[in-house]
């Protein structure tokens, strides 16, 4: 990511002397300041690394099959409950309700925009696959979910599971899109509007008393088992180590001048806080296999 790039820039200057440690306050104060529209001053004084190899193990039809795939499962996923005979006592309230068509609008674009840049580059447009949401691949074998359209809490939590997936595979696919930048911003506003989505399912759960963040965070109340192909959506989450590509370790607990509150925080309450701010990618091998729990 450009952004730990950047970190690792900063923590390079010197902080053994005056001048040395000074460039960097003053940048990290200017980028907390006015955000993203000083990012292109304070990179461009930075000293730049070499240029990092881009790993070419993925096509760019592969990245939007992927994405597709996703798109799909959860576009039909929001369809099939907005369509269920009983909905109106299902979400139990006309925001609720509101909320989950609004999200359904946003994921059926999505699919409509990914099978337009599919067909665009003159790829074969992936049928969408058959969906059975409670987990049972149609009766084959026992449930995950057996109650997904009954329970709206546990529609939420499958909701939350979803679109915590989607932001981490999406996450995962960006290194593959660095040379094409119309579809590299593409995905990350699609990246983006899940991220939102995550974000309201999450709000809508801790409403109903779960305890769980607006964002992914250890102290949220599980809803997979470690270790399972579900725990896959979250394995990997609390971690605090974050590199940049070269790899270079970004030194959170010592160099950087992040720790600024009084009293200051402890290394191990501040790399919480690391763990909390990033989300991690998954590659496209777990992404499928996640989407495949609920396609026969």
């Amino acid at each position: 990511m450009d952004f730990l790039n950047i970190l690792a820039r900063l923590a390079d200057l010197s902080a053994d002397t005056e001048a040395g440690a000074a460039p960097r306050r003053t940048a990290l104060a200017r980028l907390g300041q006015a955000g993203a529209t000083l990012l292109p001053a304070a990179v461009a004084v930075l000293p730049r690394p070499a240029a990092a190899g881009v790993q070419d193990n993925s096509t760019v039809l592969d990245v939007l099959r992927l994405a597709l795939t996703l798109e799909y499962l959860e576009s039909e996923f929001y369809a099939q409950a907005l369509a269920l005979p009983n909905a109106a006592a299902f979400f139990g309230s006309a925001a609720n309700r509101n909320a989950i068509q609004t999200i359904a609008v946003h994921e059926s674009q999505h699919v409509a925009l990914l099978q337009r840049l599919l067909t665009e580059a003159g790829a074969t447009v992936p049928s969408k696959p058959s969906f059975d949401f409670t987990g049972s691949k149609n009766g084959t074998q026992t449930a995950l979910f057996p109650d997904i359209f009954t329970n709206f809490d546990t529609f939420l939590k499958v909701a939350q599971l979803l679109e915590d997936v989607g932001i981490r595979a999406y996450k995962g696919q960006v290194e593959f899109l660095q040379l094409d930048s119309l579809l590299l911003g593409t995905l990350l506003r699609l990246h983006s509007t899940e991220g939102r989505h995550a974000a309201h399912i999450r709000t809508m759960r801790r409403q109903r008393g779960a305890a769980v963040k607006s964002w992914v965070n250890p102290t949220d109340a599980a809803i997979t088992t470690t270790g399972s192909v579900p725990g896959q959506a979250y394995a990997g989450e609390s971690n605090t180590a974050q590199y940049t590509p070269a790899p270079r370790l970004i030194p959170f607990d010592t160099t950087l001048p992040i720790n600024v509150g009084t009293p200051a925080l402890s290394k191990e309450a501040l790399l919480a806080k690391v763990a909390e701010a990033f989300d991690e990618p998954i590659n496209a091998a777990t992404a499928t296999e996640l989407a495949q729990l609920f396609i026969y």
